[in-house]
């Protein structure tokens, strides 16, 4: 028997419901939540409604397990020794 993970971070795509543009976000099994811009309600669409355009995914920015203010409190951020590489710019 085939075993289903959910996913950690939920697919979302940029959409058009109708004549309003906003986000869809799949929900596993029933669809996309559609929450329109700017707006704090979300509505359950189908995964067959022809209303609903998906135009491409969100890339959302991956999270480090370190936090920026720890890394910038590093001097060896700003010297290059922190394993990285030569990240600061203008050396």
């Amino acid at each position: 028997m085939a075993t289903v993970h959910t996913l950690r971070t939920p697919v979302k795509h940029y959409a058009h419901l109708g004549d309003v543009e906003g986000m869809a976000t799949l929900v596993n099994g029933t669809g996309y939540l559609f929450r329109a811009t700017g707006e704090r309600t979300q509505r359950l669409v189908t995964y067959s409604d022809p209303e609903l355009v998906l135009h491409g995914r969100v890339e959302e920015a991956p999270v480090d397990a370190e936090p920026l203010w720890l890394k910038l409190s590093n001097p060896a951020y700003y010297n290059g020794t922190d394993r990285r590489g030569s990240q600061v710019r203008g050396r």
